[in-house]
């Protein structure tokens, strides 16, 4: 009978502790969007690990299969004269900022992340990333100049350029010829006429101008074409892509159609990357890059990629040596020689290089400041992109996009 009132006793001291944590032991239930996390405080640095450890780097990537070769041989010689050991996730698309913003929500984040240069302001300003440059000893080499305000915020670099890739028209000077036109069009006259004729043909099923629907820098260069940009795009512009559309080719960055259907005439004008022109033209096709607008940012139409250090990085120091080597300018040449991806340095177009003289613009104008984002732009870029790719492919109207547009400047 003892035995059983202490069993009580135990039981009643048992549930009175329970009780008493159970106050602090709720559950967050909002399953909402990811919330922004605080800054980190750049006072408080992670740890990179032990002294005398080997350490060792997780980079994560979205390169194709010949770029990524020629990334693994770059890091390869970092490690035989380091030491440090290397291990790559390569995804292979662009398309990863909601999986990317997914992971780095949960903390299961690499030591780098490749991102595309406008989605760092939206990532650092949300504290999902390290700034780059409390963590290097020594200064790195000078980015191009037009690509320095995508890299900083709230006082600090938040990443490293890679590369960048500006897109161009493309087109087929026999073709144009016969459609009363000596070059791709230049203004928004000059596309309607250009318009005008396809239709007045007998054949259908030709197209004024392939677009891709993966990222906005195509749509851009041919709305600066016409004098505007992506940026200022307004009512005017988006009613134009709504009633044209039909006569897009609309497809991925990496589509070798585009090369044929030019060829046999059945498609105007493609806007491309200039990697992919290096990679596929020929003599028959010329290239074209939009005209220098007063006011408009030749970054607009510029893919860029860069890499940039998440908020919960292990080893931040050894990240930045690694960033430093693979972007320094005997690295930058050699991915300038195998990738066609013009390189992200300064100092690589004051050089006179053999390599970049042959571009459909002088070195110099990668150079010019007026190319460069205005202060504060990189802010409304995100909204005003992917507003601008709905109405490309179908999903809002001229005047959904202006309202759309109009949001992202408030």
């Amino acid at each position: 009978m003892l035995k059983r009132k202490n069993y009580w006793l135990l039981f009643a001291v048992l549930l009175l502790s329970l009780t008493s944590l159970s106050p602090s032991m709720e559950l967050n239930t909002d399953r909402g969007a990811y919330p922004p996390r605080q800054p980190p405080d750049q006072s408080e640095r992670p740890p990179s690990g032990e002294a005398g450890e080997v350490q060792s780097l997780t980079i994560r990537v979205f390169l194709n299969s010949s770029d990524f070769s020629v990334l693994e041989q770059i890091s390869k010689n970092y490690s035989l004269s380091t030491g440090v050991s290397v291990r790559f996730k390569n995804t292979g698309t662009e398309d990863e900022a909601s999986q990317i913003r997914q992971e780095l929500t949960v903390g299961a984040s690499p030591d780098i992340i490749m991102l595309d240069g406008h989605s760092i302001y939206d990532l650092a300003s949300r504290g999902y990333l390290l700034p780059v440059d409390i963590y290097q000893s020594a200064p790195g080499s000078t980015p191009l100049a037009m690509l320095i305000p995508q890299i900083q915020w709230n006082g600090y670099n938040w990443g490293v350029p890679l590369d960048i890739d500006p897109y161009v028209l493309v087109y087929s000077p026999q073709r144009l010829a016969g459609l009363g036109l000596t070059e791709a069009p230049a203004s928004l006259e000059q596309w309607n006429m250009l318009l005008a004729q396809l239709k007045n043909e007998p054949q259908k099923d030709t197209y004024l101008l392939a677009l891709d629907t993966q990222n906005p820098y195509g749509v851009s260069a041919v709305l600066q074409s016409m004098g505007s940009g992506l940026q200022s795009a307004g009512l005017a512009q988006a009613q134009w892509i709504e009633a044209v559309r039909s006569r897009f080719y609309l497809t991925s960055r990496h589509n070798e159609n585009i090369w044929e259907l030019l060829q046999d005439g059945k498609l105007a004008v493609a806007a491309v990357p200039l990697s992919e022109w290096k990679a596929h033209g020929n003599s028959t096709l010329a290239v074209q890059t939009p005209g220098k607008q007063e006011g408009l940012a030749g970054y607009e139409r510029m893919n860029s990629r860069f890499f940039a250090l998440p908020a919960q990085a292990g080893n931040p120091e050894t990240a930045v040596q690694w960033l430093a080597y693979v972007t320094s300018r005997s690295a930058q040449l050699e991915w300038l020689k195998n990738t066609d991806r013009l390189p992200a340095l300064d100092e690589l177009y004051r050089s006179n290089l053999p390599e970049l003289e042959h571009l459909p613009v002088p070195a110099g104008w990668f150079l010019a400041e007026d190319n460069a984002p205005r202060a504060g732009s990189e802010g409304g870029w995100k909204a005003k992109a992917e507003a601008m790719l709905q109405l490309l492919t179908g999903k809002l109207d001229a005047a959904g996009y202006e309202a759309a547009a109009a949001a992202s400047s408030e």
